[in-house]
């Protein structure tokens, strides 16, 4: 394990789990418009279950490790967007909110080993 990759697949599942349930709750704390808590809940959601179909990689009705590594970076990158899209709107802090899970998204995918360890 190098130095750049200290996340193992089952504590990248965990991570998921936890920032999803934070997507889900966050836009209803901060009182955002309609479409952030909408927008908060389905990608929370996602998060979610893609921490959940992570947990055990190989094993039956999970995803593979390289599946992983493409769904965590397309979530990393549909974060961003929807900041992105939140700013052009005229909303701050929903395009804060996504922005940072966007940006945590992207470095928890770069830290992780995406590979199945030696026994």
């Amino acid at each position: 394990m190098t130095r750049s990759h200290l996340i193992s697949h089952a504590a990248r599942a965990g991570f998921l789990v936890a920032a999803g349930a934070a997507l889900i709750v966050a836009p209803f704390v901060l009182a955002l418009d309609a479409a952030a808590l909408v927008t908060g809940v389905l990608v929370g959601a996602l998060a979610v279950a893609l921490g959940l179909a992570g947990t055990e990689p190989g094993a039956r009705g999970s995803l593979s490790l390289s599946s992983q590594a493409v769904y965590d970076r397309g979530l990393a990158l549909g974060l961003i967007l929807s900041a992105i899209i939140f700013a052009l709107s005229g909303q701050p802090e929903a395009m804060g909110l996504f922005a940072a899970a966007g940006l945590a998204a992207l470095v928890m995918s770069a830290v992780t080993r995406y590979s199945a360890g030696t026994a």
